[in-house]
C-alpha cells in the first residue's frame, strides 16, 4: 500500500473525529486530527452538549438484543440492519474505553428521557437550566482528555486547517486538499465534521423551506462540508430530510437565554400545537423531535404556537428533562393568558372561529376517547393528551434545529460506500455526517453521543485493520 505523510487523516475534532484518531493510535497507528477552528476550544456541538449516553432513550448497559429492539421501534426499522447492530453491540465497549481514557460518567436520574431511567453522563454535567454552561463541563472535559490522549500516543490536533476536498487516485482516497492549497496524503481519511445543521442552503433543500425562520440550536460548525465531498467523489447520501431537535419559545430566535434550553417539549406534546391557520398539523403524541420538524416543514416555520390551559402549564409544564416553567419566563420567553379563546385567537395571530372548531373537536376526541378520528390523529405513544380547557394560554414557538439525520451511507465499520454498490477505498465516515440510522417516516432518534463514540471506534478500529 502506498505510503502518505500519516497513516490517517480525520477531518473534524469532535467526538468522532478524536476517538478514531485515538483509537488508531492505540493500534500502531500514526493519526492527526484536522480542525477548521482555530481555537484551542473549538466551538462545536460535542463541546456544548449535555452529554447523555443513551441508546434510544434507553440505558446503553442493556444487553444488545434489547437495544437493537429498542433501535427497531424507534425508527420503525428505518435504521439499517448493520447500523444497528453495531450500535447495540459496541455502545457499553465504547464506555468502557472512554473510561480507559480516563473520560468520567456517572449514572444520571434527572437528565433520563424516560422516568426511571438512570442514564450515563459525561462529567461534570451541565446545568439543564437557561443559556449555555459548557465551559469545564462534560463534553468540554472529554475533548480534552482524548486530545490529550492522542498527542500522548503520537498523533497531533491541526488547528485553522480547513479541508477542501478530497484528493482520489485510481478509485482510492489517498489524502486531502486544504484551503491553503496544500495536499496532506494519508492511508485513509475518516470524515467526522458534523451534519449540515448550520448550512442554510442545504437546510433549505431538506429540512425547511425557510431556514431562516428556524433556531440554529447548534454551534455554526456544522455546515455539511463532508457531506458535500463524499458526495463529489461518489459517495451514496442517504435520506437527509429531518433533524434532531426540540421546540423553542419563539422569542429564543433573538435571546441567546433561551437556548439551549428551557425547550418547550413536555408542554407542546400535551397540549395543541396550531399553525397560522388556528388548525392542527401534527400528531403532538410521537414526541418532541418529530414535532419539532413538523414545525420546521410548515410553510411558515414561525406561525406554530402552542395551545393549552393554565393546568397544563402549572402541572406538565414543572416536569420532564427540562421543564419550561419557571425558566422559559424567567428568561424573556412569554407566556400569553387570555380569559377566552377568541382573545387568545387574536394574541396568537390566529382566526378565533377556527381555533375554537380545533379545540372542540380536540377536546371532544380526547373525553371521548377518540383521538384516532381526530385529522391528523393524536396518539399517546410519547405524550398523554389533556383537555384543554379555561383558563386558557398559549406560547409562539419556533423549531430548534440541534443536529440533522442522514447523511453520507457507511457500512458498520464506517466504510463509505459508494453510489454504485461498494466501498470506496481509503475513505470512512463517523459521526453525525453519517446516515443510515437515524431519521426515516418517524424520525427516529437513537443518540448523538452514543452515534459520535461508537461509530468513531469502529471506524479507527477498521482503518487499523485494513492498514495492516
Amino acid at each position: 500500500m502506498a505510503g502518505g505523510d500519516v497513516d490517517l487523516i480525520c477531518i473534524g475534532a469532535g467526538f468522532a473525529g478524536l476517538t478514531a484518531a485515538l483509537r488508531a493510535c492505540e493500534l500502531g497507528l500514526t493519526a492527526i486530527v484536522l480542525e477548521r477552528q482555530s481555537e484551542v476550544k473549538q466551538y462545536n456541538n460535542s463541546r456544548i452538549t449535555t452529554g447523555v449516553f443513551h441508546v434510544a432513550s434507553n440505558d446503553v448497559r442493556l444487553p444488545p438484543d434489547k437495544l437493537a429492539e429498542a433501535i427497531n421501534i424507534e425508527t420503525q426499522n428505518y435504521a439499517k440492519p448493520d447500523l444497528v447492530r453495531a450500535i447495540a453491540e459496541t455502545a457499553a465497549r465504547a464506555v468502557d474505553w472512554l473510561r480507559g481514557q480516563g473520560v468520567t460518567l456517572e449514572h444520571e436520574t434527572s437528565m433520563a428521557y424516560v422516568a426511571g431511567r438512570a442514564h450515563l453522563v459525561l462529567t461534570p454535567p451541565r446545568a439543564m437550566r437557561a443559556g449555555l454552561d459548557w465551559p469545564g463541563k462534560g463534553g468540554d472535559r472529554t475533548l480534552g482528555v482524548l486530545e490529550d490522549r492522542l498527542v500522548a500516543l503520537g498523533g497531533a490536533v491541526r488547528r485553522g486547517v480547513e479541508v477542501t476536498g478530497l484528493v482520489m487516485e485510481g478509485g482510492r482516497c489517498v489524502g486531502v486538499e486544504t484551503s491553503a492549497g496544500g495536499r496532506m496524503t494519508a492511508k485513509a481519511v475518516v470524515i467526522a465534521d458534523g451534519g449540515f445543521q448550520a448550512n442554510l442552503e442545504m437546510l433549505k433543500n431538506t429540512v425547511t423551506p425557510e431556514p431562516t425562520k428556524v433556531k440554529v440550536r447548534a454551534t455554526p460548525s456544522g455546515t455539511g462540508d463532508g457531506i458535500r465531498m463524499a458526495r463529489h467523489v461518489g459517495a451514496r447520501i442517504t435520506e437527509v430530510g429531518a433533524f434532531y431537535g426540540h421546540v423553542q419559545a419563539r422569542e429564543a430566535m433573538h435571546d441567546d437565554r433561551l437556548w439551549p434550553y428551557p425547550n418547550i417539549d413536555v408542554a407542546a406534546t400535551a397540549a395543541v400545537l396550531v399553525d397560522g391557520s388556528g388548525k392542527r398539523f401534527v400528531d403532538e403524541g410521537r414526541g418532541a423531535v418529530f414535532v419539532t420538524n413538523a414545525i420546521a416543514k410548515l410553510a411558515d416555520p414561525l406561525s406554530a404556537s402552542v395551545v393549552l390551559s393554565r393546568k397544563i402549564w402549572d402541572e406538565v409544564a414543572t416536569t420532564g428533562v427540562s421543564p419550561p416553567n419557571p425558566e422559559m419566563t424567567k428568561n424573556g420567553g412569554v407566556l400569553i393568558e387570555a380569559p377566552d379563546l377568541a382573545s387568545l385567537a387574536r394574541a396568537i395571530d390566529v382566526p378565533p372561529d377556527a381555533l375554537a372548531k380545533t379545540l372542540a373537536d380536540y377536546n371532544a376526541a380526547q373525553k371521548g376517547g377518540a383521538l384516532d378520528r381526530l385529522t391528523p390523529i393524536r396518539t399517546e405513544r410519547k405524550a398523554k393528551a389533556h383537555a384543554i380547557e379555561a383558563p386558557y394560554c398559549a406560547i409562539k414557538v419556533c423549531a430548534g434545529v440541534t443536529n440533522t439525520m442522514g447523511g453520507i451511507d457507511i457500512d458498520a465499520d464506517g466504510h463509505v460506500l459508494g453510489e454504485n454498490g461498494g466501498t470506496i477505498p481509503g475513505l470512512y465516515a463517523a459521526g453525525s455526517t453519517t446516515g443510515g440510522l437515524e431519521g426515516g417516516p418517524n424520525i427516529g432518534y437513537v443518540g448523538g453521543i452514543v452515534k459520535a463514540f461508537v461509530l468513531g471506534l469502529r471506524a479507527g478500529e477498521a482503518v487499523a485493520r485494513d492498514i495492516k
